[in-house]
């Protein structure tokens, strides 16, 4: 599904580009910020130190065209004068050391650095003594489209107004700096979608929405490795004691009086019930349940063997109930 989707995504690309003219466009900016979304700072507490590689440009526009600047497509190509890697792995160790955890950004690999030989564990270790968990990451997109009232519009000849459509996706991998061994890996996406667009300034929505999705994928990544850096070494990630999230239940399970004035309430129900809990990485209970935690936006993780898992970024305000109900469709 997601290489058809990756697919129908080149499609429209290819498609706007026919269908429209193109001209000199003003070079797009990207800001990503570490706080989007009122993310909470200093969530955890870690003796480990993280070393981010420089992350490898696997864009389309990359590997097919040569053009390692091109951010944006629609009735015009977007560029960017800024460096793709380097602004995508700068928001990662940003984000990371904005989040409590140690993290450096490895700009410059040793001279016989490779992602492909077996050697470059044991060459980053004899520079970057100090790593406990080296990262290595390709950038398989990050982009925005741009287009004028939808494929549709464009067959009809209409374009009174913009869609803007945003992917981020990396592919990251974990090692443990003395073994060499993978901790985890996988490949993170996020995509966003809105069907009207100011065209005062589109461009600078595009970008912010696409920063907006590679904060997403940043926090899932968090999401996945902590729990399995803290299985490998127990106690070696703390969850900061203002950050947990309290249970507020009578010995009999019923939810307990009103929310507290410096906290919100996330009420967390799924169908099928008896789902396992995780906000923020850090496991509560099971389903039904009900968590009082700092406002802002957390991650949200529900999970049941033999169904999908339930993932979503929820907001939750101080003095407020909010409700999260969610199915878990059947695994196949």
């Amino acid at each position: 599904m997601r290489r058809v989707f990756a697919r129908l995504f080149s499609l429209c690309l290819i498609v706007s580009m026919l269908v429209v003219s193109s001209c000199a466009q003003t070079p797009v900016v990207l800001s990503y910020s570490p706080n989007f979304g009122e993310t909470q700072p200093n969530q955890f507490r870690s003796s480990l130190r993280f070393g981010f590689v420089t992350f490898e440009d696997q864009r389309v526009a990359k590997r097919l065209m040569g053009d390692a600047t091109l951010i944006g497509w629609g009735s015009n190509t977007f560029h960017t004068k800024q460096n793709v890697p380097d602004h995508v792995t700068k928001a990662f160790v940003d984000t990371y050391r904005y989040l409590g955890l140690k993290s450096i950004w490895i700009k410059t690999p040793p001279d016989n650095f490779s992602f492909s030989t077996k050697t470059w564990v044991a060459s980053l270790r004899t520079r970057y003594p100090n790593v406990d968990v080296f990262v290595i990451g390709k950038i398989r997109n990050y982009e925005f489209l741009l287009r004028s009232g939808g494929i549709s519009g464009a067959v009809k000849g209409k374009f009174s107004e913009l869609a803007a459509t945003t992917q981020a996706r990396v592919e990251l991998y974990y090692l443990d700096s003395e073994s060499g061994r993978i901790i985890w890996g996988n490949t993170l996406h996020h995509d966003t979608y809105d069907r009207k667009v100011s065209k005062k300034a589109p461009t600078d929505y595009a970008s912010m929405r696409l920063d907006e999705a590679l904060h997403n994928v940043i926090l899932q990544s968090v999401d996945r490795v902590l729990p399995k850096i803290n299985a490998r070494s127990p106690g070696s990630v703390q969850v900061l004691s203002g950050m947990m999230a309290d249970v507020p239940k009578t010995p009999e399970g019923k939810v307990a009086g009103s929310v507290p004035s410096d906290k919100g309430r996330i009420e967390v129900v799924s169908k099928p019930s008896g789902a396992k809990v995780y906000l923020d990485g850090i496991y509560y209970g099971l389903t039904p349940l009900a968590l009082d935690i700092t406002p802002g936006i957390h991650l949200l993780k529900v999970k049941k063997e033999g169904f999908e898992t339930g993932r979503d970024k929820v907001g939750v305000l101080a003095g407020k109930v909010t409700p999260w109900k969610g199915v878990l469709p059947p695994k196949n």
